[in-house]
């Protein structure tokens, strides 16, 4: 799942849809479900035409989405996801988050809790 939303997004998609051709011969051998706030549906956003599904996500600031942990897990839950790459900023700076993945059995893609709260 990509928890992230823009740039980040795009570049994480377009790369690892790269990684997967080369690996496995397939760029469709990872399924990637990215989650949208309503702004980023109304603008049409590149990353959510590139993933293969979106969940749409409370709009706002980003205590409201992309930054909020208890939502990322939840949805990682209910759509089945193997991993959550959260990018840059947002979530990916909450120690909180790749503790709260791991206890629901969700790969988190990015560094440990501990060495984020450094």
């Amino acid at each position: 799942m990509i928890a992230n939303n823009g740039m980040a997004a795009t570049k994480a998609i377009f790369s690892m849809r790269q990684c997967a051709y080369m690996e496995f011969g397939d760029k469709r051998a990872v399924q990637f479900v990215a989650m949208a706030s309503p702004e980023d549906i109304k603008a049409n956003a590149e990353f959510i035409c590139l993933a293969d599904s979106f969940v749409e996500v409370p709009g706002g600031k980003n205590s409201n989405n992309y930054a909020n942990f208890p939502l990322i897990t939840k949805l990682a839950q209910e759509t089945g996801a193997d991993a959550v790459w959260p990018g840059w900023g947002h979530a990916s700076e909450k120690p909180e988050l790749p503790n709260s993945l791991a206890k629901i059995g969700v790969k988190f893609i990015g560094p440990t809790a501990p060495v984020m709260s450094v």
